[in-house]
């Protein structure tokens, strides 16, 4: 229908007004909404002062603007204008915008009729945000109880007074591994889920439930569809109607199988904790953040000279001396205040008999699962023995380098790699280089590429076969281009379990004697 037409069927049908006094006094002064006089193309003629006051446009401000500016850019006009065009009337929602450009929600009414000869729209806007909060907040109501009863982490059975199931939620399903249609209507005392060990337990609460009106928890066990048992923990109670009415019973199931199944571990944990404190040849132990031991391994007892629990709740100052004490105790603060942890400290500990121990000490922080500092935990080894053999091994190491340092020739250790391990004072002078700058390098770095490549393939040749080189005669060239030669000895190294680990190289510089060797020839 085009719109020429509608406005003439309208003209046709359509009462009149024809004076200010009925328009502002049934239209405008007596109604709580806001209300427009428009032309049939929505330009606002004429608003009252609700509509003011809902939009915060000034009245002369209105009169500039259409129904469209007011009104959701969503608002279908077209379909408007049909309806309008079938009934002469139209209600529906929408929303309005303000001048701020703040939307709320509107009833709208609009209809049409004629005015002094002409085609004229009365819309009513009454605002609805206290409505549509009120259904918003009801429908928010409804889906969060909806929600905590199909979602919520425990099974939940609702019952009436003879047991038959009213409704169980989704993790109910889950748990009995069911689905919902398979047990609403069915008795729960009737049905395979309860066990011999279980049946009489829920049936006496129930009962008890239902004379006494008493609401209780339990433990047992219930079977699923697939016939496995769980451990559940079962909190029964009524709901209650007006004037006290018992309405129906609800069962909340709760699976801890699982829980039960951690718990069960955490024990074999603690054993074997126990077990492996009980049997390391190390110290172990705990302490609070008042440095307070709160758990000990035998070991650590027995360096005290006590049994594991005459240390508990005592701190270092009842074992040690007050200066070695005192030096755990700021050690053990500054984790506790840092997080820093000491790993492998060396400590000559003293006891209070005078006795000395010589121990590796790892401490490190405790937290709580808030992840707060708590306390400590240390381990100390007796590393007596080994500093002992260490101390040794230098003084070897010291003997063997100055051995070395003293035979007038090349000396070189290599490891696997090539790379020097050890060297003596004339290696290094024979390239001008301090010892130590030669130690975890090759001969690429100090010598002409072909010649490390040959000595290289050397060195690889012995590392494959374990064949050694004795007193080969070289001939080199000399710092100062001389000519010079040498007999090189080279020989594997190996380890204690016949392993090859390197090469023990040495040189000796028998120019001299190979000049008397060519004289006499």
């Amino acid at each position: 229908m085009g719109m020429q037409e509608i406005k003439e069927n309208l003209l046709e049908e359509k009462p009149e007004f024809t004076t200010p006094d009925d328009r502002y006094h049934t239209l405008f002064e007596r109604i709580n909404a806001a209300a427009f006089l428009t032309s049939f193309d929505g330009q606002i003629q004429e608003a009252n002062q609700k509509s003011c006051e809902l939009l915060g446009y000034d009245w002369n401000e209105l009169l500039r603007l259409t129904l469209q500016d007011i009104l959701s850019k969503e608002f279908d006009w077209k379909q408007c204008r049909d309806e309008l065009a079938t009934r002469g009337c139209m209600t529906l929602e929408s929303e309005t915008i303000c001048k701020n450009g703040n939307h709320f929600p509107v009833d709208v009414n609009i209809s049409i009729f004629r005015m002094n000869g002409k085609l004229v729209m009365l819309a009513l806007l009454w605002d609805i945000t206290q409505r549509k909060n009120q259904e918003k907040r009801l429908k928010e109501s409804e889906k969060r109880y909806h929600g905590l009863f199909e979602y919520t982490t425990d099974g939940i059975f609702v019952l009436d007074a003879h047991g038959d199931i009213l409704d169980i939620n989704t993790r109910m399903c889950e748990i009995l591994d069911a689905v919902k249609s398979s047990v609403i209507n069915k008795n729960l005392f009737n049905m395979d889920l309860l066990t011999a060990k279980s049946l009489p337990v829920v049936i006496q609460q129930f009962e008890q439930l239902l004379s006494e009106k008493i609401a209780a928890s339990y433990t047992t066990e219930i079977k699923n569809q697939q016939g496995k048992i769980l451990d559940v923990e079962i909190s029964s109670f009524f709901l209650v109607k007006k004037d006290n009415e018992v309405d129906n019973f609800v069962l909340i199931v709760r699976d801890i199988t699982s829980r039960n199944e951690v718990e069960l571990k955490r024990a074999r944990e603690r054993e074997l904790l126990k077990t492996l404190m009980d049997n390391i040849p190390d110290s172990v132990y705990f302490k609070d953040d008042q440095n307070r031991f709160i758990l000990v391994n035998k070991a650590k007892a027995t360096h005290s000279n006590v049994n594991p629990e005459e240390m508990i709740g005592k701190t270092d100052f009842d074992f040690f001396p007050q200066e070695q004490a005192q030096r755990i105790f700021d050690d053990e603060n500054a984790i506790i205040h840092s997080g820093q942890r000491i790993i492998n400290k060396l400590e000559c500990l003293v006891r209070k008999d005078g006795s000395e121990q010589l121990v590796s000490e790892t401490k490190i922080p405790r937290y709580n699962e808030d992840g707060e500092i708590i306390g400590t935990m240390g381990i100390t080894r007796d590393v007596t023995d080994w500093k002992h053999a260490e101390d040794e091994l230098a003084r070897n190491l010291e003997m063997l380098q100055t051995l070395m340092d003293t035979i007038p020739d090349s000396i070189y250790f290599k490891d696997i790699q090539n790379r020097f391990v050890l060297v003596n004072k004339v290696k290094a002078e024979q390239w001008n280089i301090p010892p130590g700058v030669i130690i975890g390098k090759t001969d690429f770095d100090f010598l002409p590429i072909d010649q490390a490549q040959k000595l290289s393939d050397e060195d690889y040749k012995i590392l494959q076969t374990g064949k050694s080189i004795i007193n080969c005669i070289e001939k080199r060239m000399g710092s100062d281009g001389s000519e010079q030669w040498y007999s090189v000895t080279k020989v594997p190294r190996y380890d204690l379990r016949g392993r090859i680990i390197g090469i023990l190289g040495i040189s000796r510089n028998i120019t001299e004697w190979k000049k008397i060797q060519e004289i006499k020839q």
